[in-house]
């Protein structure tokens, strides 16, 4: 349920990243799309991580590669063994 409602969040934040660049907001709200940039670059980083070290627990490693890219590290927890 956690992991839900954190994918939702993310999904807003990346609403808002698209929509402060497509309209060109100013003040604070005009830092989203630079704020998404850094974001995207680490979930770049992560996506590379996942493809490294579990390609081999992936059933569907493009959907899986997409999803860790949008979502981070909220998609990879469920590849990660529990504690």
């Amino acid at each position: 349920m956690f992991t839900i409602m954190n994918k939702a969040a993310t999904l807003v934040f990346w609403t808002l990243v698209l929509t402060a660049t497509v309209q060109g907001w100013t003040g604070v709200a005009g830092w989203l799309p630079t704020i998404g940039l850094v974001v995207a670059g680490i979930h770049v980083l992560e996506v590379l991580f996942f493809l490294a070290a579990f390609r081999s627990k992936s059933t569907n490693l493009r959907l899986d590669a997409i999803q860790v890219f949008v979502f981070g590290m909220f998609h990879l927890q469920r590849f990660m063994p529990k504690k």
